[in-house]
């Protein structure tokens, strides 16, 4: 049995290493990601109103299939990470194929729609005749980079487990300047190309999966050699570990849709309390994304950390580790925090809007600054921490009640029932960060989340 661990803060050296080797590139990567939305959004947003309301409809397809791709891959990486912790390569390979698989299922089935139902798929979203047609013209290409987007991204996370990170970073950042070429030249018609509008800008979100999914495919094949995953392995027939992957990918996929569709709830109740509020939560939300790259690149690390750490039977380790992360994500809670505080009067000063929207995203951003400590904790400590030591059940109940029993509801009552100040009703839809750290604080302390989702297979 492994002995209780009695050791200093900065002893385990090994575990400070990988965890900045991690998640320095997974931040990097996000921020880079950050770029490519705020740039499409900029572009587009010079066509006017109708062709950026029609764009960001048109991707609602596309945000519900990345959920569905979130949720199968990091389910998959609980047991990637696991796997790899016990140097049992071909059972990663197994898991591979399995999502691999799955995702081509989805991705099949999703293009299908935005290419024969795209302004079916609009109309659910709005009832202008414009935005609907302005959106289906956009769905209808950028659809078509759905399956080799789904494969370079599931790639990507796959090696995240196995601690190989950088490459997203340069796949990221390929894709940030060739989507900026190529919609100035397309959107605009530049370099003698007409001025396509929206369907410039879809043209040039395919062109960059193209890019994406190449550079991937060349690493996996010339360069990449721990997994050493190859294509003939998806035609593969006896997999034998089915039962173990639906076991623990199953809670992390139901987690991500329906938390997925209860943020689409968020936005619904937020959307129908007036212009203003919605306008300052759009502004408050990208500050949000802005300071919380550190925090949500920690919470990738510690899932492949924890999960390695438990897959090689050191139970102790993963516990004492634990513990580590929390510290730290307490410290970038602090950082993303004085952030906050420190760039919303500058952000607001991006932005041509009334002095009513300006005084409610000041209050929000103040609001959020306090609960930046309890994300932070939430993103390590439940994504983190408990997913990584295969707690993929407890994860999805905590993530999912909590929007549903304690956002959604507090926000309806106290904004279209009680009329409560929008500030106190933005305070009500992000309580659930509260809730869910005083949720898992006693299981984490308790070390119940350490589960063995291998021995199973």
């Amino acid at each position: 049995m492994e002995r209780r661990l009695k050791s200093g803060f900065f002893d385990d050296r090994e575990f400070f290493g990988n965890f900045f080797r991690i998640m320095l590139p997974i931040a990097g990567q996000n921020l880079i990601m950050f770029g490519i939305s705020m740039a499409d959004t900029l572009m587009v947003g010079r066509l006017g109103d109708v062709e950026l309301s029609g764009v960001a409809l048109a991707n609602q397809l596309g945000f519900m299939l990345q959920l569905l791709l979130f949720g199968m891959s990091s389910g998959g990486n609980v047991l990637i990470a696991q796997f790899w912790g016990k140097g049992d390569v071909g059972s990663i390979h197994k898991v591979m194929t399995l999502v691999y698989r799955a995702l081509a299922v989805a991705a099949v089935l999703f293009t299908a729609l935005g290419l024969f139902f795209s302004k079916q798929v609009l109309s659910i979203f709005t009832t202008s005749p414009a935005v609907v047609d302005s959106g289906a013209s956009f769905l209808r290409i950028v659809c078509l980079g759905y399956i080799i987007h789904c494969f370079a991204a599931f790639s990507m996370m796959s090696l995240r487990s196995v601690g190989t990170v950088k490459i997203s970073l340069l796949v990221y950042t390929v894709s940030l300047c060739t989507n900026i070429f190529f919609n100035w030249i397309f959107i605009f018609g530049n370099l003698g190309s007409p001025a396509l509008g929206v369907r410039g800008a879809a043209i040039a979100t395919a062109l960059s999966r193209v890019g994406e999914f190449t550079i991937v495919l060349v690493f996996l094949l010339k360069f990449e050699d721990k997994v050493r995953y190859r294509f003939k392995s998806f035609f593969a027939r006896k997999l034998g570990i089915l039962r173990s992957f639906v076991k623990t990918s199953l809670p992390v996929v139901i987690n991500e849709f329906l938390w997925g569709i209860g943020a689409s709830t968020v936005a619904a109740i937020v959307g129908r309390l007036g212009t203003e509020f919605t306008a300052a939560n759009s502004i408050c939300s990208v500050l949000i994304q802005l300071v919380s790259i550190g925090v949500f690149g920690a919470g990738n690390a510690s899932a492949v950390i924890i999960g390695n750490t438990v897959g090689s039977g050191r139970y102790e380790l993963a516990k004492d580790r634990a513990k580590k992360l929390v510290f730290i994500s307490m410290c970038l809670g602090l950082v993303a925090m004085t952030l906050m505080l420190t760039l919303k009067r500058p952000m607001l000063s991006l932005y041509n809007i009334s002095d009513v929207a300006k005084g409610y995203a000041n209050s929000m951003m103040t609001i959020f600054a306090f609960l930046t400590l309890f994300q932070a904790f939430g993103m390590v400590a439940l994504i983190g921490v408990l997913r990584g030591g295969g707690d993929t059940r407890f994860v999805a109940f905590v993530d999912v009640l909590s929007i549903w029993l304690i956002s959604i509801p507090l926000g309806f009552l106290s904004g279209h029932v009680l009329g409560w100040p929008i500030p106190l009703v933005y305070l009500m839809l992000k309580c659930d960060e509260i809730v869910k750290t005083l949720v898992t604080l006693p299981r984490l302390i308790k070390g119940k989340w350490v589960k063995d989702v291998t021995i199973s297979s």
